[in-house]
């Protein structure tokens, strides 16, 4: 039987062993061009990232300086249309920044205050749509509840119920059971005592108050539906 004979390859010579970094500067040199433009885009996209960076963190400052400006006319007990103004600019000059999300709660009140319930409330739903106050539960909740109180202005009591209603689950707690009474009260003034009736009835399957109970029952007895069953 023949032998397999395996051939081997000559040792490459030293000065034909090109290293890693040898055979870099090669390739350089035979796309030079190429390598220049690449290089190129990455430099501009490490300055691009940089430079937006700081302009992000410029519009933060300024727009923190510029609240810090506004705060102290805040804590007047008269608020003024000049304020009003002070905050819209805010607003709509570094919308998007901690601070201006500040500025556009600061303004919703303000609006509320003077009894613009129509400019409030769509304030306040400005707010609720933002990303930021989405994802932070406790942030919302107060937005949500004083969104409720502008449609209450406004005479809007079924609405202001439609508002609280999905967030009585989520709730717990002290703050379930005054989501509760609040929403028994607006359905009671609104005319809807069916849905009033079976937030009084939440209420008292889980009173806040042992002192509330009796105050509950009335509540329940004095309802339509109890009523028409006597």
């Amino acid at each position: 039987m023949a032998k397999i004979s395996i051939r081997r390859r000559d040792p490459l010579k030293q000065d034909e062993v090109l290293t890693f970094a040898q055979r870099l500067i090669e390739f350089s040199k035979r796309h030079r061009k190429r390598v220049m433009a690449g290089v190129l885009a990455a430099v501009l996209a490490i300055m691009g990232m940089t430079a937006f960076r700081y302009w992000q963190q410029s519009r933060r400052d300024a727009a923190a300086a510029a609240l810090t400006e506004v705060r102290p006319k805040l804590e007047s007990e008269v608020q003024s249309q000049e304020v009003l103004k002070e905050l819209e600019k805010i607003v709509s000059r570094y919308g998007g920044q901690p601070a201006a999300r500040e500025a556009a709660l600061y303004r919703a009140h303000i609006l509320y205050q003077l009894h613009k319930y129509e400019e409030a409330a769509q304030a306040y739903k400005e707010l609720l749509a933002d990303p930021v106050i989405q994802k932070e539960p406790g942030m919302s909740a107060l937005v949500v509840e004083s969104l409720s109180y502008c449609y209450e202005g406004l005479g809007k009591c079924e609405e202001a119920g439609q508002v609280l209603q999905p967030w009585l689950d989520k709730a717990s707690g002290a703050f379930q059971s005054d989501l509760a009474r609040r929403l028994a009260w607006l359905y009671e003034r609104a005319g809807k005592s069916p849905e009033a009736k079976k937030y009084w009835e939440k209420l008292l399957e889980k009173p806040p108050s042992p002192a509330l109970v009796p105050y509950l029952k009335e509540k329940l007895a004095a309802s339509p539906e109890a009523a028409s069953q006597k």
